[in-house]
This record gives structure tokens, C-alpha cells and sequence, in this order.
């Protein structure tokens, strides 16, 4: 359900471009396609003065730069990659609640590479380390997600958390001392 919600957001953002696209490419009303038999003494034969910009852009913006035709500009591939970096998710969470953290870590991870910059990924990475005890790993998923996070709440928890782990870790690290020189 959630994957056919995406592909509709995508669908409609495609759809909501692509009109302004072909708008700013046509030229504004009154241009030379549309009346060339009447040419204005205010416009270029052109159609369109330079000092004039396509409808729906704002003042003092540059117009995006057109996407690649291969798909490899960073807006296709967000667009390309975000239904498959949350279904691996979805997948994921599925595999946590099955206690399988092993699977769970690895489309997290595929979600990860997917899509970089996608926070929630390492979150659950980290929450999925936690569970089999690897620490170290947990506390390095934890510093991704907070290095792509934005929202305060969420920051202050996985902070705590980490701070938690590093003692955790500390711990450990003792107890391994000692246990090895006995």
C-alpha cells in the first residue's frame, strides 16, 4: 500500500512538471508559435523578451537544471530509488519482528546504499545491532542517522543512546581486559 502511494506521489509530481515544462519550452502566450502573423513592437521576433521569465519562476531564481536523460542527476535517482529503499525497510521491519536481525540489518543496509542521505535506515540498523549485542556497529548506524537527521526529538534519543552504548562499550572492553589477563 505504501509503495503504490509513492509511485502516485512520483506519478503526480511528473505530471505537475511536466506542464510547466512544456509551457516554459512553448513560450508564453502571444508568442511567435501561436501569432506569428502579429508581430509586437515590444518583443523581439523571438517572441519572448529577454527580460521576461517563464511563468511560475520566481524573481531572482535560476530555473532547475533539466534532469538527465540516463537517470543520474540526484533528483532521478531519489525519485528512482525511494520506493525500493522503503520497501527494503518495510522488508526489514518485517524481519525484526520476526527476530531474524540478521536479514533485517541487510536490506536496511541495501536501503541505505539506495538512497544515502534516508535516515530511518540506520536508525532501525542501529536498533537491529542493538538486539544481537554487536555495540560498536550499533553506535556507528546511530551516528549516520544522526549525521542525516533533522528533527530534534529524534536526535536527543539516539544521542542518549549512543552515549549509552559508548559506556556499554567501555564495559566490555574491561571486562575482556580482565578476562584475558587471568
Amino acid at each position: 500500500m505504501k509503495r503504490t502511494a509513492t509511485i502516485l506521489a512520483a506519478a503526480c509530481i511528473a505530471a505537475w512538471a511536466a506542464p510547466a515544462t512544456a509551457h516554459a519550452q512553448s513560450g508564453p502566450p502571444g508568442s511567435s508559435q501561436e501569432s506569428s502573423s502579429k508581430p509586437s513592437s515590444s518583443q523581439p521576433p523571438g517572441g519572448q523578451d529577454s527580460s521576461s521569465k517563464p511563468s511560475g519562476q520566481a524573481k531572482g531564481t535560476q530555473p532547475a537544471p533539466p534532469a538527465a536523460p540516463d537517470g543520474s542527476d540526484a533528483i532521478s535517482r531519489r525519485i528512482n530509488n525511494s520506493a525500493p529503499a522503503q520497501h527494503d525497510v518495510e522488508v526489514g521491519l518485517y524481519y525484526m519482528k520476526k527476530e531474524k536481525y540478521d536479514a533485517a540489518v541487510d536490506r536496511f543496509a541495501e536501503a541505505a546504499k539506495l538512497m544515502p542521505d534516508y535516515a530511518l535506515p540506520y536508525k532501525l540498523m542501529g536498533e537491529a545491532y542493538e538486539k544481537k549485542r554487536f555495540l560498536p556497529e550499533a553506535r556507528q548506524a546511530y551516528q549516520k542517522y544522526l549525521a542525516c537527521n533533522i528533527s530534534s526529538k529524534e536526535t536527543e534519543d539516539i544521542q542518549k543512546r549512543v552515549a549509552r552504548l559508548d559506556g556499554e562499550i567501555q564495559d566490555q572492553e574491561k571486562r575482556r581486559a580482565e578476562a584475558t589477563k587471568q
